[in-house]
């Protein structure tokens, strides 16, 4: 098992990416603290550590909430004996609207949640990752921080500000051996893509040279990659997983 008696906390475990990466990490012996504002997917989730023989606990946390974050941290912390070995920030919204239609305040809640809630929490692991002198994060951005998106500004922003976070704590917290790095999913088929129709999912396959949406498996897989040993002497990395991804432009009117 790659994360055997390893301690990490995944947030966004309740759907999507985040419930099948605290599914494959708990399949490789890793013990889950699983976070998300809602929790109440999460049954499975303990079902799978009891299967596997290991352990997982759930916290509902909103990650925009500084004081909240570093609640769950410092109780993750107590009951697994002081360790944090990995943190996964999975977690996020995305708004698609015009910009000319898109208020301030919308900017600034998907910037928090995501942006936000990614800085909270490597905020409050590393001090623990810090005692112990190692660590791996792995931070969740997008391949739209890289290409851009169209109807969607905050979500692209906001990823392309965790870019930036994952590329300065590595450089930052290298000297305690804390690894940091991201991974940017392409177009997958999550419950964030659940509003495109049938044509839109064949134009996102059409822009896809592997001819498919991602599953949420195919990031878990990346992720584990990065959070475990294999990935050792990488840090501050960025790994697309988007199947070869290259938006195609349609002009909006």
């Amino acid at each position: 098992m790659l994360l055997k008696n390893r301690v990490a906390i995944i947030t966004g475990a309740n759907s999507g990416i985040g419930h099948e990466c605290a599914l494959a990490f708990i399949a490789e012996g890793a013990m889950v603290a699983g976070v998300d504002i809602n929790t109440g997917n999460m049954v499975g989730l303990s079902e799978a550590a009891e299967k596997y023989g290991t352990q997982f606990e759930s916290y509902q946390c909103d990650v925009r909430s500084e004081e909240a974050v570093k609640a769950v941290v410092d109780a993750v912390a107590e009951r697994f004996n002081g360790r944090i070995d990995i943190m996964l920030n999975v977690a996020g919204i995305t708004v698609d609207m015009p910009v000319t239609r898109t208020d301030k305040s919308v900017f600034e809640r998907v910037m928090d949640v995501n942006a936000g809630g990614t800085f909270n929490f490597c905020k409050h692991v590393a001090r623990y990752m810090k005692k112990q002198r190692s660590g791996a994060i792995v931070n969740t951005s997008s391949v739209t921080a890289q290409f851009g998106t169209q109807m969607g500004t905050p979500y692209g922003a906001s990823k392309a500000a965790i870019l930036g976070i994952t590329r300065s704590l590595a450089m930052e917290l290298a000297p305690w051996n804390i690894r940091v790095n991201a991974v940017a999913p392409g177009v997958v088929n999550t419950e964030m893509v659940s509003n495109l129709n049938e044509l839109e999912r064949e134009s996102c396959a059409r822009s896809i040279p592997l001819g498919r949406l991602g599953e949420p498996e195919d990031i878990a897989k990346a992720m584990l990659f990065l959070a475990s040993d294999n990935a050792s002497y990488i840090t501050g990395a960025t790994l697309n997983v988007d199947g070869g991804y290259r938006p195609s432009f349609v002009p909006l009117h």
